[in-house]
Parts: C-alpha cells; sequence; structure tokens
C-alpha cells in the first residue's frame, strides 16, 4: 500500500511538474511574439594571435542563438559571417564555454547582458552616410544588424552591437577557468574531442592560417599580455577637428578605436561634432573637397605606443578634460599631420601613417 502511495504521489508530481514546464515554454513563446524583435546575427571574435573556439553554449534570453562557429582567424572587435540571421529577439544573458588555444584551457560564462542598452541602442538606429552620398542627401535612419562576442586571454569577454559604419560596446564582462568533466569528454566524437588535445592545441597555435607567421614570431618568447584589452577601454573626452586654410570642405570621417568601437562622422554630424568620451583612436578614413571642388581620401594609422603615450600625457593631470584630435591637409591635398591638442598643451604624432589620394566620388 506505502508503494502504491508513493508511487501516485511520483506520478502526480511527475504531471504538475510537466504542466508547469509546458506552461512555462508557451509562456516564453507567446511573450516573444510581443518583444521587440529586430533582424540580426551573432558573430565571435578574438585578438589575432589568440584563437578560441565555442565548445557549446551562446546567446541566451528569449531567444536562443549558439555562437559555436569554429575556430577564430580574425581581429579584436572584427566579424566574420553568422549562422542565424533573421527576424528574432534580442538576447539577455551569455551562457557558454569556450576553449583558450594560447592558454591551453577552458573558460565558461553564465551571466545577464546588458539588455535595455542593447534595445535602446537597436530601436534609435542611427544615420547611414550610405544614403546620404549616394541618394542626393537623403537622410536614411538604419539600425544594427549583428551582436559580436569577444574573447580575449584570462576570460575577457566583450559584447558589441555593429552595423554599417558603427559599433557601439555593451559590455564587459567575466568568464571562469573550467574543467569538463571526463566522462562528458568520454562521450565525444573524434572531432569534438579535439577540443581537449593538448597536440590540437600546438597545431592551432602553428597554423599560420590561424595565426600568422609574423604574428607567432612577434609574440614568440613573450607572456601573454593579460589586462590589455582591458586596458583599450579606457576613454576620453575628445572630438576631431580640422584645419581648413585653403577653403577645403570635409565630407566625412570614419575613425575605429582601440576599444572596438567605431563611428562615422558626416554633414551635421560633423559640423556640430560634440565632445564625447570615446576609445583612442586606431585608424581614421576621411574624405574632403578642394576650392575647386575636387575630392580626395586621407587614410591614417595611428602609432599604437605614441598616441596611447600622448592621451595619457595630456589627461594625467585632468581625467575629465577636453582634447581635440586636430587634422592639417596640405595645400595640395597630398598630406595630412595630425596633432592633440588639450588647452594649451599640443602634441604632434609624428609617427602616424598617411597615405592620401584623388577620389572620383561626385
Amino acid at each position: 500500500m506505502k508503494k502504491t502511495a508513493t508511487t501516485i504521489i511520483f506520478a502526480v508530481l511527475l504531471v504538475l511538474n510537466l504542466s508547469c514546464e509546458n506552461k512555462t515554454r508557451a509562456q516564453m513563446i507567446e511573450s516573444r511574439k510581443t518583444l521587440p524583435q529586430f533582424k540580426w546575427e551573432e558573430n565571435i571574435c578574438s585578438p589575432i594571435g589568440f584563437p578560441m573556439e565555442i565548445y557549446r553554449g551562446g546567446l541566451e534570453g528569449n531567444v536562443y542563438v549558439s555562437l559555436s562557429q569554429g575556430t577564430t582567424t580574425g581581429e579584436w572587435a572584427s566579424s566574420g559571417s553568422g549562422t542565424s540571421h533573421g527576424l528574432k529577439p534580442l538576447p539577455s544573458r551569455i551562457n557558454c564555454i569556450w576553449v583558450s588555444y594560447a592558454e591551453g584551457c577552458l573558460y565558461s560564462i553564465d551571466c545577464p547582458i546588458n539588455y535595455d542598452k542593447m534595445l535602446q541602442l537597436f530601436q534609435e538606429g542611427y544615420q547611414d552616410s550610405g544614403p546620404f552620398f549616394n541618394g542626393n542627401g537623403e537622410y536614411k535612419k538604419c539600425t544594427y544588424n549583428t551582436i559580436l562576442t569577444g574573447f580575449a586571454p584570462g576570460g575577457v569577454v566583450v559584447i558589441w552591437v555593429m552595423g554599417g559604419g558603427r559599433q557601439v560596446e555593451i559590455g564587459r564582462y567575466q568568464g571562469e577557468k573550467y574543467q569538463v568533466p571526463e566522462e562528458e569528454i568520454a562521450r565525444l566524437d573524434a572531432h569534438e574531442s579535439l577540443l581537449f588535445s593538448k597536440k590540437e592545441y600546438k597545431r592551432i597555435m602553428n597554423n599560420t592560417m590561424i595565426v600568422p607567421l609574423e604574428v607567432r614570431e612577434a609574440n614568440a618568447g613573450k607572456p601573454i599580455p593579460f589586462g590589455l584589452w582591458d586596458s583599450y577601454r579606457v576613454r576620453y573626452s575628445w572630438k576631431p577637428i580640422f584645419d581648413l586654410k585653403h577653403n577645403e570642405k570635409i565630407d566625412e570621417i570614419y575613425m575605429e578605436m582601440y576599444n572596438g568601437e567605431n563611428e562615422e562622422l558626416f554633414d551635421k554630424s560633423l559640423t556640430d561634432s560634440k565632445y564625447f568620451k570615446r576609445g583612442i583612436p586606431k585608424i581614421a578614413n576621411m574624405g574632403w573637397k578642394d576650392k575647386d571642388g575636387q575630392n580626395y581620401g586621407g587614410n591614417i594609422i595611428f602609432d599604437e605606443k605614441e598616441i596611447w603615450n600622448a592621451f595619457e600625457e595630456l589627461f594625467k593631470d585632468d581625467k575629465e578634460g577636453q582634447a581635440e584630435l586636430q587634422f592639417h591637409i596640405n595645400y595640395t591635398g597630398t598630406f595630412i599631420t595630425v596633432q592633440i591638442k588639450k588647452g594649451d598643451k599640443e602634441i604632434r604624432l609624428i609617427k602616424t601613417q598617411v597615405s592620401t589620394y584623388e577620389s572620383t566620388l561626385e
């Protein structure tokens, strides 16, 4: 009798549990219909020379998107191609396990991400320069189309949203070292089990298609620079300024920052450029017209050590001050010099790599 009663109670609990699960699943499906949805895809990245690969997991919430896309081969804050492009809600959590090949270990993370900030950015969108320059000055608001997750040594995780000409950080998160149980590894197929092979780690790090030879040689004998990608996240209040002494007209400037963000300024956003807490610039591409209407373009690559030292020097006594990143174009449009000015202090960036060219853009 006692055994029968126990069996009945267990069966009732099982039915109730299944009923709750079905109700919860139904509620989730119903809530997805009322949540804002956007067309986006997932993507992952890691710093060049420090490849990683997802073992399992992804972005969660009222949506689930796997982050498993093979071994990363690009650069920090750069994207490849995702696999889930389509209309769906935004994620509110990251939950995954990944292998860091350079470190020879795995990390795990399971934590909420800044859904509210992500939703606000997707809803607000931004002005794209493409329709403006190719559509008779037409403004067209677009929104982000990719959620990019970066994995750096030390378990560092950074998430950005990105679209054409715009990339914004959502947040920085921390993973912890993780040991997959041996019995779980034993159940994996031959390919999956390679994620736990030290021999495979060495093969990956010696594969020049994944870690370019020049990068491997540059990193040889050096410790992994833990903390570097956190240092990239520093921000200062500054804006670009153009010294125009020959009746030139600046059309646009596109800037990529070391913190993985990028932005494009044109028309009103350029002429009304405001001081804003930005990352330190890594590259800048700009377009302008001379007094005769001839179009020019310029590509600028900043020297990492020089520009970081310059910002640190100018802001060392006043972290909340404001600076100008000044661009000076010579009379013939063949060269650009750059300096940073804050108050009465100026530092010229003499190691900046500059190339200019005539453009046919109308």
